[in-house]
């Protein structure tokens, strides 16, 4: 094989390592998102907690160094650049989404915001 075929190859296979790792956090992600719904719909956090939960949510959330350290540790050792660029955005959504569920349950027990 010459030099440009197994560059192309090589670029194909770390896109597909790319593509199933973003599936499997996709899918931890949609998971985690479900049972943090069901453990507050069902009431088994207690009020300190979910409030504890919540202000540590919202301090996460507008923290992007945080964001960007874990962007950069996922993309090197699954992704390279375009991977850790990729990741940045997914977990923005996952720690935005968590935020908006912390908040909801907020809202819904009437507890201080």
């Amino acid at each position: 094989m010459s030099n440009a075929q197994q560059f192309l190859m090589f670029i194909g296979i770390m896109s597909c390592i790319i593509l199933i790792f973003c599936t499997f956090i996709y899918l931890l992600m949609k998971l985690y998102m479900f049972v943090v719904k069901s453990t507050i719909k069902n009431s088994k956090l207690t009020d300190e907690r979910l409030t504890k939960m919540y202000n540590n949510m919202k301090v996460s959330k507008d923290n992007k160094s945080k964001l960007i350290i874990l962007a950069i540790v996922t993309g090197i050792f699954c992704g390279g650049v375009f991977g850790g660029i990729f990741y940045y955005f997914l977990y923005k959504k996952i720690f935005s989404n968590t935020y908006e569920l912390y908040k909801q349950g907020m809202i819904e027990r009437n507890l201080p915001l």
